[in-house]
């Protein structure tokens, strides 16, 4: 395996790690029972917060990116060097082209990765910051502005938790994705 960014020690936040895999030709249906059954593996051990599959464009063969999220670097640190993990491994290895190239992210920088572009570094954090800022503040103006009127007789923690409850997944699968596309020049002047 080879490893762009160690977990980082002591991360007892959520961890996330990227491996990408280039599958020959005509190995595609195999590759996928692959996911299925790593996948599945992954979601039995301790701390398992879920995985995402990006598949290649169209055309055979190609490079997919699996996506795993884990509670805390020690569960991620546990599932990686699993000697279940290991034989799913394995069974790939026939399937694939080269090396697995494996990048591990923490905190914000899980909302700044790029689709296509799992080794790009995260921008500095100071971006991420204005970015989280600047996004989150009128998506929680307008999440409490529509669903504030239905929650107003609810004590002030549960109101709280509703409205995160149901900022984060917009933020998270809807609106950061986006944003981060759209100011890809300014967080990514490299690439």
């Amino acid at each position: 395996m080879s490893d762009a960014n160690p977990i980082p020690e002591g991360a007892d936040a959520p961890v996330t790690t990227t491996v990408t895999r280039r599958v020959k030709p005509g190995h595609e249906a195999a590759y996928e029972q692959f996911l299925e059954g790593i996948l599945a593996a992954a979601r039995q051990c301790p701390g398992h917060l879920g995985a995402e599959v990006f598949r290649p464009g169209s055309g055979p063969g190609g490079e997919y990116r699996l996506v795993y999220r884990f509670d805390s670097g020690e569960h991620l640190r546990a599932w990686l060097e699993s000697d279940e993990r290991a034989a799913w491994l394995r069974r790939a290895e026939p399937h694939v082209i080269g090396p697995m190239r494996t990048t591990f992210v923490t905190g914000l920088e899980t909302w700044f990765t790029l689709p296509g572009q799992p080794g790009t570094p995260p921008p500095p954090p100071y971006k991420m910051a204005l970015v989280t800022w600047a996004t989150i503040f009128p998506l929680i103006t307008l999440v409490v502005l529509v669903v504030g009127p239905w929650i107003k007789g609810f004590a002030l923690v549960p109101r709280l938790g509703i409205t995160t409850a149901v900022t984060v997944p917009i933020m998270t699968w809807i609106v950061m994705p986006r944003v981060t596309r759209a100011l890809r020049g300014w967080l990514y002047p490299r690439s």
